[in-house]
Protein backbone atom coordinates (compact mmCIF):
# COMPACT_ATOMS: atom_id res chain seq x y z
CA UNK A 1 0.00 0.00 0.00
CA UNK A 2 1.51 3.58 -0.99
CA UNK A 3 0.84 6.83 1.01
CA UNK A 4 -0.84 7.85 -2.46
CA UNK A 5 -3.64 5.00 -2.35
CA UNK A 6 -4.74 5.78 1.26
CA UNK A 7 -4.54 9.58 0.24
CA UNK A 8 -6.95 8.73 -2.56
CA UNK A 9 -9.00 6.50 -0.03
CA UNK A 10 -8.99 9.50 2.56
CA UNK A 11 -10.33 12.04 -0.33
CA UNK A 12 -13.26 9.06 -1.36
CA UNK A 13 -11.76 8.28 -4.57
CA UNK A 14 -10.91 4.75 -3.78
CA UNK A 15 -13.07 2.20 -1.61
CA UNK A 16 -12.28 1.34 2.38
CA UNK A 17 -11.45 -2.02 3.03
CA UNK A 18 -13.08 -1.60 6.32
CA UNK A 19 -15.07 0.93 8.21
CA UNK A 20 -16.14 0.81 12.17
CA UNK A 21 -19.16 2.84 12.06
CA UNK A 22 -20.88 4.25 15.22
CA UNK A 23 -17.68 3.61 17.93
CA UNK A 24 -17.48 5.67 20.73
CA UNK A 25 -14.08 7.03 19.94
CA UNK A 26 -11.68 7.92 22.70
CA UNK A 27 -9.37 10.64 21.31
CA UNK A 28 -6.18 10.71 22.75
CA UNK A 29 -4.79 14.10 21.37
CA UNK A 30 -8.03 16.45 23.03
CA UNK A 31 -8.88 13.60 25.78
CA UNK A 32 -12.51 13.41 24.64
CA UNK A 33 -14.97 10.74 23.49
CA UNK A 34 -17.82 10.84 21.20
CA UNK A 35 -19.17 8.97 19.00
CA UNK A 36 -16.77 8.22 15.27
CA UNK A 37 -16.40 6.46 12.49
CA UNK A 38 -13.37 5.12 11.74
CA UNK A 39 -12.29 3.58 7.95
CA UNK A 40 -9.33 1.49 7.26
CA UNK A 41 -7.45 1.11 4.22
CA UNK A 42 -4.22 -1.67 4.64
CA UNK A 43 -2.05 -1.49 7.45
CA UNK A 44 -3.58 2.52 8.46
CA UNK A 45 -6.19 4.50 9.46
CA UNK A 46 -7.34 6.53 5.63
CA UNK A 47 -9.92 8.45 7.72
CA UNK A 48 -11.91 9.35 11.35
CA UNK A 49 -14.94 11.11 11.08
CA UNK A 50 -18.28 12.19 13.48
CA UNK A 51 -20.54 9.09 13.35
CA UNK A 52 -22.96 9.22 10.11
CA UNK A 53 -21.48 13.07 9.08
CA UNK A 54 -20.40 10.79 5.57
CA UNK A 55 -21.19 8.19 3.65
CA UNK A 56 -18.12 5.82 3.87
CA UNK A 57 -18.39 2.70 0.29
CA UNK A 58 -15.96 -0.02 2.42
CA UNK A 59 -15.40 -3.75 1.64
CA UNK A 60 -16.69 -4.60 5.25
CA UNK A 61 -18.08 -2.89 7.58
CA UNK A 62 -18.47 -3.40 11.17
CA UNK A 63 -21.12 -1.80 13.95
CA UNK A 64 -19.33 -0.43 16.64
CA UNK A 65 -22.18 0.88 18.88
CA UNK A 66 -22.16 0.41 22.64
CA UNK A 67 -18.50 -0.14 22.59
CA UNK A 68 -15.63 2.38 22.54
CA UNK A 69 -12.41 2.39 20.17
CA UNK A 70 -8.83 2.77 21.94
CA UNK A 71 -5.48 3.45 20.13
CA UNK A 72 -3.46 -0.25 21.26
CA UNK A 73 -1.53 0.00 24.13
CA UNK A 74 1.98 1.05 24.45
CA UNK A 75 3.98 -0.71 27.49
CA UNK A 76 6.95 1.74 27.68
CA UNK A 77 9.42 -0.65 29.74
CA UNK A 78 8.84 -4.03 30.41
CA UNK A 79 10.97 -7.00 31.06
CA UNK A 80 9.53 -9.97 28.90
CA UNK A 81 12.16 -12.67 31.21
CA UNK A 82 10.23 -11.18 34.38
CA UNK A 83 7.17 -13.01 32.83
CA UNK A 84 9.14 -16.29 32.77
CA UNK A 85 7.90 -16.72 28.54
CA UNK A 86 9.49 -16.34 25.26
CA UNK A 87 8.43 -13.26 23.13
CA UNK A 88 6.25 -15.26 20.74
CA UNK A 89 4.40 -16.73 23.82
CA UNK A 90 4.36 -13.10 25.79
CA UNK A 91 2.73 -11.79 22.85
CA UNK A 92 -0.10 -14.16 22.57
CA UNK A 93 -0.83 -13.40 26.06
CA UNK A 94 -1.05 -9.99 26.02
CA UNK A 95 -2.60 -9.06 22.84
CA UNK A 96 -5.74 -10.46 23.87
CA UNK A 97 -5.21 -7.80 26.60
CA UNK A 98 -5.12 -4.66 24.37
CA UNK A 99 -1.43 -4.62 24.54
CA UNK A 100 -0.09 -3.73 21.00
CA UNK A 101 3.37 -2.33 21.60
CA UNK A 102 6.26 -3.12 24.04
CA UNK A 103 9.47 -2.00 24.53
CA UNK A 104 11.31 -4.67 26.31
CA UNK A 105 14.40 -4.13 28.35
CA UNK A 106 16.16 -7.11 27.58
CA UNK A 107 18.88 -6.88 30.49
CA UNK A 108 18.09 -9.90 32.62
CA UNK A 109 18.94 -12.19 29.93
CA UNK A 110 22.12 -9.86 29.29
CA UNK A 111 23.27 -10.20 32.52
CA UNK A 112 22.67 -13.87 32.15
CA UNK A 113 24.45 -14.20 28.41
CA UNK A 114 25.84 -10.72 27.13
CA UNK A 115 25.28 -9.86 23.67
CA UNK A 116 24.29 -13.06 23.24
CA UNK A 117 21.31 -12.71 25.56
CA UNK A 118 20.30 -9.98 23.85
CA UNK A 119 20.48 -10.68 20.21
CA UNK A 120 18.24 -13.99 21.41
CA UNK A 121 15.89 -11.32 22.24
CA UNK A 122 16.00 -9.05 19.13
CA UNK A 123 15.87 -12.35 16.81
CA UNK A 124 13.12 -13.91 19.15
CA UNK A 125 10.79 -10.94 18.97
CA UNK A 126 11.23 -10.61 15.00
CA UNK A 127 8.05 -10.75 13.04
CA UNK A 128 5.30 -11.09 15.50
CA UNK A 129 2.13 -9.13 15.38
CA UNK A 130 3.02 -7.56 18.79
CA UNK A 131 5.20 -4.60 17.89
CA UNK A 132 8.56 -4.91 20.57
CA UNK A 133 11.14 -2.42 20.08
CA UNK A 134 14.53 -2.86 21.96
CA UNK A 135 16.38 -0.72 24.50
CA UNK A 136 19.64 -1.74 25.30
CA UNK A 137 20.76 -2.53 29.01
CA UNK A 138 23.03 0.47 29.91
CA UNK A 139 24.02 -1.14 33.32
CA UNK A 140 25.46 -4.93 33.05
CA UNK A 141 26.19 -5.46 35.51
CA UNK A 142 23.98 -2.86 37.46
CA UNK A 143 27.08 -1.64 39.53
CA UNK A 144 30.91 -2.39 38.15
CA UNK A 145 33.30 -3.71 40.87
CA UNK A 146 30.53 -4.51 43.39
CA UNK A 147 29.03 -7.56 41.61
CA UNK A 148 29.77 -10.16 38.64
CA UNK A 149 26.86 -10.67 36.06
CA UNK A 150 27.45 -13.20 33.15
CA UNK A 151 28.85 -10.35 31.03
CA UNK A 152 29.56 -6.46 31.25
CA UNK A 153 28.42 -4.22 28.91
CA UNK A 154 30.73 -1.00 28.37
CA UNK A 155 30.44 1.77 25.27
CA UNK A 156 32.03 -0.03 22.85
CA UNK A 157 29.39 -3.09 23.02
CA UNK A 158 26.10 -0.99 23.62
CA UNK A 159 27.35 1.78 20.34
CA UNK A 160 27.27 -1.67 18.35
CA UNK A 161 23.86 -2.69 20.28
CA UNK A 162 22.50 0.48 19.06
CA UNK A 163 22.83 -0.20 15.29
CA UNK A 164 20.62 -3.66 16.00
CA UNK A 165 16.90 -3.84 14.47
CA UNK A 166 14.63 -2.02 16.55
CA UNK A 167 16.58 -0.66 18.95
CA UNK A 168 14.89 3.02 20.06
CA UNK A 169 16.48 3.36 23.20
CA UNK A 170 19.27 3.26 25.85
CA UNK A 171 17.47 1.17 28.84
CA UNK A 172 16.95 2.54 32.47
CA UNK A 173 20.44 3.71 33.39
CA UNK A 174 20.14 2.37 37.13
CA UNK A 175 23.67 3.20 38.38
CA UNK A 176 22.09 7.17 39.01
CA UNK A 177 24.84 7.57 41.74
CA UNK A 178 27.66 6.93 38.71
CA UNK A 179 25.72 9.14 36.83
CA UNK A 180 25.57 12.08 39.82
CA UNK A 181 29.49 11.44 40.31
CA UNK A 182 30.43 11.78 36.88
CA UNK A 183 31.91 7.59 36.94
CA UNK A 184 33.05 5.55 34.25
CA UNK A 185 32.16 3.29 32.89
CA UNK A 186 28.59 4.34 32.95
CA UNK A 187 29.25 8.34 32.06
CA UNK A 188 30.79 6.56 29.05
CA UNK A 189 27.42 4.48 28.24
CA UNK A 190 25.32 7.82 28.83
CA UNK A 191 27.68 9.48 26.19
CA UNK A 192 26.84 6.94 23.61
CA UNK A 193 23.65 7.08 24.04
CA UNK A 194 23.63 10.87 23.17
CA UNK A 195 25.66 10.01 20.19
CA UNK A 196 23.00 7.56 19.22
CA UNK A 197 20.28 9.88 19.51
CA UNK A 198 17.99 7.38 20.89
CA UNK A 199 15.63 7.91 24.52
CA UNK A 200 17.40 7.36 27.82
CA UNK A 201 15.50 5.29 30.14
CA UNK A 202 16.03 6.42 33.96
CA UNK A 203 16.00 4.50 37.04
CA UNK A 204 16.49 6.55 40.23
CA UNK A 205 14.48 5.86 43.10
CA UNK A 206 14.25 8.83 45.59
CA UNK A 207 16.37 10.43 43.97
CA UNK A 208 15.84 14.34 44.40
CA UNK A 209 17.48 17.86 44.62
CA UNK A 210 20.96 18.64 43.67
CA UNK A 211 21.38 14.73 42.52
CA UNK A 212 18.66 14.52 40.84
CA UNK A 213 19.43 17.99 38.59
CA UNK A 214 22.71 16.07 38.07
CA UNK A 215 21.38 13.36 36.51
CA UNK A 216 18.67 14.97 34.72
CA UNK A 217 21.49 17.10 33.42
CA UNK A 218 23.63 14.02 32.02
CA UNK A 219 20.47 13.22 29.73
CA UNK A 220 18.47 10.96 31.59
CA UNK A 221 14.83 11.38 30.26
CA UNK A 222 12.47 9.46 32.40
CA UNK A 223 12.33 7.14 35.45
CA UNK A 224 9.90 3.98 35.75
CA UNK A 225 11.25 3.63 40.14
CA UNK A 226 9.21 6.81 41.54
CA UNK A 227 8.32 5.50 44.69
CA UNK A 228 7.00 9.02 46.48
CA UNK A 229 4.39 11.11 45.75
CA UNK A 230 6.77 14.29 46.17
CA UNK A 231 9.21 12.72 44.52
CA UNK A 232 6.71 12.48 41.46
CA UNK A 233 5.97 15.81 41.86
CA UNK A 234 9.64 17.32 41.73
CA UNK A 235 10.71 15.26 38.83
CA UNK A 236 7.83 16.07 36.86
CA UNK A 237 8.64 19.83 37.25
CA UNK A 238 12.17 19.02 36.34
CA UNK A 239 10.96 17.75 33.20
CA UNK A 240 11.52 14.11 33.83
CA UNK A 241 8.70 11.81 32.28
CA UNK A 242 7.26 9.59 34.78
CA UNK A 243 6.98 5.96 33.43
CA UNK A 244 4.17 4.80 36.19
CA UNK A 245 4.05 1.47 36.56
CA UNK A 246 1.60 -1.36 38.21
CA UNK A 247 3.71 -4.62 38.73
CA UNK A 248 4.07 -7.97 40.61
CA UNK A 249 6.31 -6.32 42.48
CA UNK A 250 4.52 -3.11 43.40
CA UNK A 251 2.45 -0.44 43.34
CA UNK A 252 3.96 3.49 43.13
CA UNK A 253 0.28 4.32 41.59
CA UNK A 254 -1.55 4.47 44.84
CA UNK A 255 1.31 7.44 46.14
CA UNK A 256 2.06 8.91 43.18
CA UNK A 257 -1.43 9.64 41.91
CA UNK A 258 -2.59 11.22 44.74
CA UNK A 259 0.41 13.92 44.88
CA UNK A 260 0.23 15.01 41.08
CA UNK A 261 -3.26 14.66 39.75
CA UNK A 262 -3.75 18.59 40.75
CA UNK A 263 -1.30 20.13 38.87
CA UNK A 264 -2.35 22.12 36.07
CA UNK A 265 -0.76 19.99 33.34
CA UNK A 266 0.35 16.44 33.75
CA UNK A 267 1.35 14.13 30.90
CA UNK A 268 2.54 10.74 32.13
CA UNK A 269 3.04 7.15 30.30
CA UNK A 270 2.37 3.99 31.57
CA UNK A 271 4.56 0.77 31.98
CA UNK A 272 4.09 -3.17 33.75
CA UNK A 273 8.25 -3.49 34.66
CA UNK A 274 7.80 -7.31 35.58
CA UNK A 275 4.73 -8.97 35.68
CA UNK A 276 4.74 -12.44 36.25
CA UNK A 277 2.51 -15.20 34.49
CA UNK A 278 -0.38 -15.51 36.98
CA UNK A 279 -0.78 -11.87 37.44
CA UNK A 280 -1.05 -11.50 33.39
CA UNK A 281 -4.14 -14.67 34.03
CA UNK A 282 -5.78 -13.45 36.67
CA UNK A 283 -5.11 -9.52 37.05
CA UNK A 284 -4.10 -8.42 33.48
CA UNK A 285 -1.41 -6.30 32.04
CA UNK A 286 -1.64 -2.43 30.41
CA UNK A 287 -5.23 -3.36 30.90
CA UNK A 288 -4.80 -3.48 34.56
CA UNK A 289 -2.55 0.06 34.57
CA UNK A 290 -5.10 1.74 33.22
CA UNK A 291 -8.13 0.47 35.86
CA UNK A 292 -5.63 1.26 38.64
CA UNK A 293 -4.86 5.30 37.30
CA UNK A 294 -8.78 5.45 37.01
CA UNK A 295 -9.23 4.29 40.23
CA UNK A 296 -7.25 6.85 41.87
CA UNK A 297 -9.53 9.92 39.63
CA UNK A 298 -7.56 9.98 36.35
CA UNK A 299 -10.25 10.95 33.36
CA UNK A 300 -10.40 7.78 31.65
CA UNK A 301 -9.48 9.59 28.11
CA UNK A 302 -6.35 11.02 29.89
CA UNK A 303 -5.94 7.43 31.25
CA UNK A 304 -6.27 6.00 27.53
CA UNK A 305 -3.76 8.80 26.49
CA UNK A 306 -1.28 7.57 29.01
CA UNK A 307 -1.18 4.52 28.01
CA UNK A 308 -0.70 5.10 24.22
CA UNK A 309 -0.14 8.23 22.70
CA UNK A 310 2.35 9.44 25.90
CA UNK A 311 4.54 6.72 25.13
CA UNK A 312 4.73 6.15 21.16
CA UNK A 313 5.77 10.28 21.32
CA UNK A 314 8.34 9.67 23.38
CA UNK A 315 9.96 6.78 21.77
CA UNK A 316 9.33 8.87 18.49
CA UNK A 317 6.87 6.01 17.13
CA UNK A 318 4.99 8.80 15.08
CA UNK A 319 2.49 6.10 13.45
CA UNK A 320 1.49 4.59 16.90
CA UNK A 321 -0.50 5.66 19.83
CA UNK A 322 -3.47 7.06 18.40
CA UNK A 323 -6.49 6.89 15.89
CA UNK A 324 -5.74 9.19 13.40
CA UNK A 325 -5.35 9.36 9.55
CA UNK A 326 -1.93 8.00 8.76
CA UNK A 327 -1.54 5.95 11.95
CA UNK A 328 -1.53 2.13 11.85
CA UNK A 329 -4.75 0.22 12.50
CA UNK A 330 -4.01 -1.02 15.73
CA UNK A 331 -7.72 -0.40 17.23
CA UNK A 332 -9.15 -1.75 20.23
CA UNK A 333 -12.35 -2.30 20.80
CA UNK A 334 -13.59 -2.55 24.14
CA UNK A 335 -16.86 -3.62 26.01
CA UNK A 336 -16.24 -0.81 29.09
CA UNK A 337 -14.19 2.17 29.22
CA UNK A 338 -13.45 2.44 32.98
CA UNK A 339 -13.56 -1.54 33.38
CA UNK A 340 -11.19 -1.59 30.14
CA UNK A 341 -12.61 -4.90 29.03
CA UNK A 342 -10.95 -5.46 25.73
CA UNK A 343 -13.09 -7.33 23.15
CA UNK A 344 -11.28 -6.88 20.05
CA UNK A 345 -7.97 -5.93 18.72
CA UNK A 346 -6.52 -5.30 15.27
CA UNK A 347 -3.98 -4.96 14.48
CA UNK A 348 -2.48 -3.29 11.22
CA UNK A 349 -6.31 -3.58 10.37
CA UNK A 350 -6.25 -6.66 10.35
CA UNK A 351 -8.40 -8.68 13.56
CA UNK A 352 -5.66 -10.87 15.81
CA UNK A 353 -8.25 -11.20 18.78
CA UNK A 354 -11.54 -10.88 19.08
CA UNK A 355 -14.19 -11.45 22.08
CA UNK A 356 -10.91 -11.86 24.15
CA UNK A 357 -9.70 -14.70 22.51
CA UNK A 358 -6.61 -14.73 20.20
CA UNK A 359 -7.85 -15.83 16.61
CA UNK A 360 -4.14 -16.14 15.24
CA UNK A 361 -1.05 -18.25 15.05
CA UNK A 362 1.73 -17.07 16.68
CA UNK A 363 4.95 -19.55 15.63
CA UNK A 364 8.35 -18.73 17.70
CA UNK A 365 10.47 -16.57 15.19
CA UNK A 366 13.91 -18.72 14.37
CA UNK A 367 16.66 -17.92 16.38
CA UNK A 368 20.60 -18.66 16.25
CA UNK A 369 21.41 -18.43 19.84
CA UNK A 370 20.70 -21.54 22.19
CA UNK A 371 20.49 -19.53 25.71
CA UNK A 372 19.96 -22.78 27.78
CA UNK A 373 22.61 -24.32 30.21
CA UNK A 374 23.61 -21.24 32.22
CA UNK A 375 23.81 -22.21 35.49
CA UNK A 376 27.80 -22.60 35.88
CA UNK A 377 29.16 -23.30 39.21
CA UNK A 378 32.89 -22.57 38.78
CA UNK A 379 33.84 -23.32 43.07
CA UNK A 380 30.65 -25.42 43.70
CA UNK A 381 28.46 -24.58 46.74
CA UNK A 382 28.65 -26.39 50.10
CA UNK A 383 27.64 -26.24 53.38
CA UNK A 384 30.67 -24.81 54.62
CA UNK A 385 30.53 -21.60 52.01
CA UNK A 386 26.30 -21.34 52.65
CA UNK A 387 27.16 -20.94 56.60
CA UNK A 388 29.05 -17.90 58.39
CA UNK A 389 31.91 -18.16 60.17
CA UNK A 390 32.19 -16.17 63.40
CA UNK A 391 35.00 -14.06 64.77
CA UNK A 392 35.04 -16.02 68.36
CA UNK A 393 34.48 -19.99 68.96
CA UNK A 394 31.08 -19.73 71.32
CA UNK A 395 28.83 -17.30 72.74
CA UNK A 396 27.05 -14.33 70.88
CA UNK A 397 27.93 -11.80 68.71
CA UNK A 398 26.60 -8.57 67.00
CA UNK A 399 25.86 -8.88 63.27
CA UNK A 400 24.66 -6.31 60.71
CA UNK A 401 22.09 -7.43 58.63
CA UNK A 402 19.27 -6.83 56.14
CA UNK A 403 16.01 -6.01 57.26
CA UNK A 404 13.36 -6.15 54.67
CA UNK A 405 10.36 -3.85 54.97
CA UNK A 406 7.16 -4.52 53.32
CA UNK A 407 7.66 -1.68 50.87
CA UNK A 408 10.49 -4.23 49.78
CA UNK A 409 12.83 -1.26 50.41
CA UNK A 410 15.35 -2.44 53.17
CA UNK A 411 17.00 -1.09 56.05
CA UNK A 412 20.51 -2.06 58.31
CA UNK A 413 19.39 -4.13 61.95
CA UNK A 414 22.11 -4.76 63.97
CA UNK A 415 21.35 -7.94 66.02
CA UNK A 416 22.61 -10.20 68.36
CA UNK A 417 23.25 -14.00 66.99
CA UNK A 418 24.50 -17.02 68.96
CA UNK A 419 27.59 -18.38 68.13
CA UNK A 420 28.39 -22.21 68.34
CA UNK A 421 31.73 -23.82 67.25
CA UNK A 422 33.11 -20.58 64.97
CA UNK A 423 30.33 -20.68 63.30
CA UNK A 424 26.60 -18.16 63.64
CA UNK A 425 23.93 -20.79 64.33
CA UNK A 426 20.34 -19.99 63.90
CA UNK A 427 18.93 -23.13 65.36
CA UNK A 428 16.11 -22.06 67.91
CA UNK A 429 16.33 -18.31 66.84
CA UNK A 430 13.10 -16.18 65.55
CA UNK A 431 11.77 -17.33 62.30
CA UNK A 432 12.31 -14.23 61.46
CA UNK A 433 16.08 -14.20 60.84
CA UNK A 434 17.51 -16.43 58.40
CA UNK A 435 20.54 -17.20 55.89
CA UNK A 436 21.19 -15.21 52.79
CA UNK A 437 23.34 -16.94 50.16
CA UNK A 438 24.40 -15.69 46.66
CA UNK A 439 26.12 -17.97 44.92
CA UNK A 440 27.79 -16.95 41.44
CA UNK A 441 26.25 -19.15 38.47
CA UNK A 442 27.98 -17.28 35.66
CA UNK A 443 31.50 -19.63 35.99
CA UNK A 444 32.41 -17.09 38.43
CA UNK A 445 35.50 -18.57 40.19
CA UNK A 446 34.75 -16.73 43.91
CA UNK A 447 32.45 -18.42 45.98
CA UNK A 448 29.45 -17.92 47.61
CA UNK A 449 28.63 -15.04 49.93
CA UNK A 450 26.49 -15.59 53.03
CA UNK A 451 24.76 -12.85 55.43
CA UNK A 452 21.71 -12.69 57.75
CA UNK A 453 18.32 -11.43 56.37
CA UNK A 454 15.02 -10.44 58.54
CA UNK A 455 11.78 -9.46 57.55
CA UNK A 456 11.00 -11.90 55.03
CA UNK A 457 9.24 -14.30 57.48
CA UNK A 458 10.06 -17.50 55.77
CA UNK A 459 9.38 -20.20 58.56
CA UNK A 460 12.25 -22.99 58.74
CA UNK A 461 12.01 -23.63 54.51
CA UNK A 462 14.56 -22.62 52.34
CA UNK A 463 13.58 -20.41 48.91
CA UNK A 464 15.99 -20.02 45.97
CA UNK A 465 15.82 -18.58 42.43
CA UNK A 466 18.09 -17.98 39.82
CA UNK A 467 16.05 -14.65 39.42
CA UNK A 468 17.80 -12.41 41.19
CA UNK A 469 17.75 -8.64 39.54
CA UNK A 470 20.61 -7.79 37.64
CA UNK A 471 23.06 -10.09 38.07
CA UNK A 472 21.04 -13.19 38.41
CA UNK A 473 23.02 -14.82 40.67
CA UNK A 474 21.51 -17.86 42.18
CA UNK A 475 19.73 -16.09 45.44
CA UNK A 476 18.98 -18.48 48.54
CA UNK A 477 17.22 -17.70 51.85
CA UNK A 478 16.95 -20.25 54.29
CA UNK A 479 17.11 -21.58 58.11
CA UNK A 480 19.11 -24.98 57.09
CA UNK A 481 22.05 -24.72 54.87
CA UNK A 482 22.05 -28.52 54.19
CA UNK A 483 18.51 -27.47 52.53
CA UNK A 484 19.75 -24.51 51.11
CA UNK A 485 22.75 -26.53 49.12
CA UNK A 486 19.98 -29.09 48.07
CA UNK A 487 18.11 -26.32 46.11
CA UNK A 488 21.04 -24.99 44.81
CA UNK A 489 21.88 -28.45 42.86
CA UNK A 490 17.91 -28.85 42.43
CA UNK A 491 18.26 -25.78 40.59
CA UNK A 492 22.06 -26.45 38.81
CA UNK A 493 19.91 -29.75 37.53
CA UNK A 494 17.19 -28.09 35.95
CA UNK A 495 19.38 -25.25 34.94
CA UNK A 496 17.21 -22.79 36.78
CA UNK A 497 13.68 -21.55 38.04
CA UNK A 498 12.77 -21.48 41.80
CA UNK A 499 12.50 -23.77 44.40
CA UNK A 500 11.09 -24.32 47.87
CA UNK A 501 12.96 -27.20 49.98
CA UNK A 502 12.34 -28.04 53.75
CA UNK A 503 13.66 -31.02 55.95
CA UNK A 504 15.80 -32.46 52.48
CA UNK A 505 12.54 -32.61 50.92
CA UNK A 506 11.12 -30.30 47.04
CA UNK A 507 7.90 -28.46 48.28
CA UNK A 508 7.77 -27.20 44.17
CA UNK A 509 9.74 -26.41 41.46
CA UNK A 510 9.51 -24.06 39.12
CA UNK A 511 11.78 -25.15 35.78
CA UNK A 512 13.18 -22.23 34.02
CA UNK A 513 15.65 -23.32 31.45
CA UNK A 514 15.88 -20.24 29.22
CA UNK A 515 18.81 -18.65 30.65
CA UNK A 516 17.79 -19.60 33.86
CA UNK A 517 14.81 -17.53 33.85
CA UNK A 518 12.19 -18.56 31.02
CA UNK A 519 10.31 -21.64 30.04
CA UNK A 520 9.00 -22.44 26.27
CA UNK A 521 5.67 -22.96 28.09
CA UNK A 522 2.40 -20.92 27.66
CA UNK A 523 1.85 -17.86 30.07
CA UNK A 524 -1.32 -20.06 30.80
CA UNK A 525 1.06 -22.90 31.74
CA UNK A 526 3.09 -21.01 33.38
CA UNK A 527 0.48 -19.24 35.62
CA UNK A 528 -0.81 -22.72 36.66
CA UNK A 529 2.71 -23.62 37.85
CA UNK A 530 3.68 -20.18 39.58
CA UNK A 531 0.04 -20.26 41.26
CA UNK A 532 0.70 -23.23 43.22
CA UNK A 533 4.31 -22.18 44.32
CA UNK A 534 2.88 -18.97 45.02
CA UNK A 535 0.76 -20.39 47.34
CA UNK A 536 3.09 -22.57 48.91
CA UNK A 537 5.32 -19.69 49.63
CA UNK A 538 2.21 -18.34 51.60
CA UNK A 539 1.81 -21.09 53.45
CA UNK A 540 5.18 -21.25 54.58
CA UNK A 541 4.90 -17.13 55.91
CA UNK A 542 5.70 -15.15 53.16
CA UNK A 543 3.46 -12.05 52.89
CA UNK A 544 4.62 -10.40 49.36
CA UNK A 545 2.92 -9.75 46.44
CA UNK A 546 4.87 -12.66 44.92
CA UNK A 547 6.12 -14.58 47.18
CA UNK A 548 8.04 -16.40 44.46
CA UNK A 549 10.02 -13.34 43.95
CA UNK A 550 10.21 -12.29 47.52
CA UNK A 551 14.15 -12.09 47.88
CA UNK A 552 14.93 -11.40 43.66
CA UNK A 553 15.60 -8.23 44.36
CA UNK A 554 17.80 -8.51 47.47
CA UNK A 555 20.69 -8.71 45.41
CA UNK A 556 20.54 -5.44 43.56
CA UNK A 557 22.56 -2.70 44.33
CA UNK A 558 21.14 0.16 43.18
CA UNK A 559 17.90 -0.03 45.09
CA UNK A 560 18.33 1.63 49.35
CA UNK A 561 19.82 1.43 51.23
CA UNK A 562 21.06 -2.25 51.94
CA UNK A 563 21.32 -5.37 49.74
CA UNK A 564 23.74 -8.42 48.95
CA UNK A 565 26.53 -9.42 46.43
CA UNK A 566 28.55 -11.84 45.66
CA UNK A 567 31.90 -9.90 45.63
CA UNK A 568 31.06 -7.57 48.82
CA UNK A 569 28.36 -9.44 50.68
CA UNK A 570 26.56 -6.42 52.90
CA UNK A 571 26.92 -3.44 50.66
CA UNK A 572 25.21 0.28 51.25
CA UNK A 573 23.55 1.29 48.11
CA UNK A 574 23.29 4.75 48.58
CA UNK A 575 27.09 5.34 49.39
CA UNK A 576 28.09 2.32 47.36
CA UNK A 577 30.59 1.00 50.39
CA UNK A 578 30.68 -2.68 51.68
CA UNK A 579 29.29 -2.71 55.14
CA UNK A 580 31.27 -5.35 57.77
CA UNK A 581 29.48 -8.36 58.83
CA UNK A 582 30.37 -8.18 62.44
Amino acid sequence: MSRSELIEVARGDRPLDLVIQNVNLINVFTCEIYPGDIGIYGERIALVVPAGSTPLEAKETIDGTGKWAAPGFVDTHLHIESSMVTPANYAAAVLPLGTTVSVIDPHEIGNVLGMEGVRYMVEASEGLPLRVYISIPTCVPAVPGKETAGAEFKAKEISEMFTWPRVIAAAEVMDYIGVVRGNQPISDIVTAALDAGVAIQGHSPLLVGRELNAYLAAGIESDHEIRDGNEAVEKIRLGMLPLLKLSSFGNPVKVVIPAVKDLPFLDIALCTDDIEPDDIISKGHMDRVIREVIAYGIQPALAYRWASLTGARAYQLKDLGAIAPGYYANILLLNSLEDVRVNDVLINGKFVSKNGKLIIDIPEPPVSINPANSVIFSQRPSRETLRIKAPIENGSVDVNIIHLLESGMTELHRNSVPVKDGYLNLAGSSDDMCYLGVVPRHGQPHAATTVLLSGLHLREATLATTIAHDSHNLLIAGHNPEDMLMAALELEKCGGGVIFVKNQKVLGKLELPIAGLMSPKSVAELAEETSVLNRIGRELGLTTLSPILAIAGLALPVVPEVRVTDLVGLLDTVLQKEIDLF
